[in-house]
């Protein structure tokens, strides 16, 4: 039987799970965790996107002879692991479920093993991060997110370019963290910021383009807007982002020589992508 020590840290969206060590993190803190909703964690990580039975969970977790309420057992520790990375049953992020078979890990795995440059960093690779919102308003952060989704939207349509999915940097905030430290996390050597502020009627946006290795700004501009209409200025605020942004990224990711390619990290890296798994019913999902 595969031990969960022996599998590698793995990346999943802001979590770090390294099972030599035991434990969970998620952007560098640790989380509390059982160890049999640690090991369910490494059942699911070893073949993501494919199911992994009732049976095969019970032996993972109890072995053939421990005798306990089985369903009532997994329901609590399925309902822990979600709860630790912050899922829902109903929408997973992470771990769906399979009535009446099973679970499965939602995200794809592959090694972190192409285009690292000496400092650990993709080369080609870029995040976006949500902005700054001032006034943080329910309605500002919709409009924030749409602008910053588009600008991802775009950007991922650039040849050589390989722009993080929204879902993965969600979580991240340049005003809480360093961004030398979410460069590292999320293994990118450049990251957008920016600081969305409303006045009134008018919008002014100051986006950067940062590189994480020195703290450097390598691009900065400022858009003004009129604040008018909600979906036509996000869409048409975030096309002159990107706009922007496209020259500067092909003299800087694009054709930026990397002298070394060696990969000096174990760490694998998950990203999120559909599953063919028949078995799945994707209509019905409960704990």
């Amino acid at each position: 039987m595969k031990s969960e020590r022996s599998l590698p840290r793995i990346r999943f969206g802001s979590f770090e799970a390294n099972f030599h060590a035991g434990e969970l993190r998620r952007e560098g803190l640790k989380i509390r965790l059982g160890q049999h909703a640690l090991k369910l964690l490494a059942l699911l990580l070893e073949r993501p996107g494919q199911l992994r039975t009732r049976d095969e969970i019970r032996q993972r977790l109890w072995g053939s002879h421990v005798f306990v309420n089985f369903d009532q057992s997994l329901n609590k520790i399925v309902h822990q692991l979600r709860d630790a990375l912050q899922d829902d049953a109903g929408n997973p992020r992470y771990i769906e479920t399979v009535p009446e078979h099973g679970y499965r890990f939602v995200y794809f795995s592959r090694p972190v093993s192409r285009a690292i440059n000496k400092h650990g960093l993709h080369s080609g690779r870029l995040a976006v991060l949500p902005f700054v919102v001032k006034p943080s308003t329910r309605e500002m952060e919709l409009f924030n997110k749409v602008v910053v989704n588009t600008v991802i939207d775009r950007l991922s349509a650039t040849p050589g370019l390989r722009v993080l999915a929204y879902s993965t940097v969600q979580s991240y905030r340049e005003q809480q963290l360093d961004l030398r430290a979410i460069g590292q996390s999320l293994l990118v050597p450049f990251i957008v910021i920016g600081d969305l502020t409303r006045s009134g009627s008018q919008l002014l946006l100051h986006v950067e383009l940062i590189d994480v290795k020195d703290g450097a700004q390598r691009w900065g501009a400022q858009f003004k807007q009129t604040y008018s209409d909600l979906q036509s200025d996000s869409e048409t605020l975030a096309h002159r982002v990107y706009d922007g942004l496209q020259p500067v990224l092909s003299q800087t990711i694009l054709r930026r020589p990397e002298k070394s390619l060696r990969d000096r990290t174990h760490i694998v890296q998950m990203e999120r992508k559909p599953t063919d798994d028949p078995s799945g019913d994707t209509n019905s999902r409960h704990n």
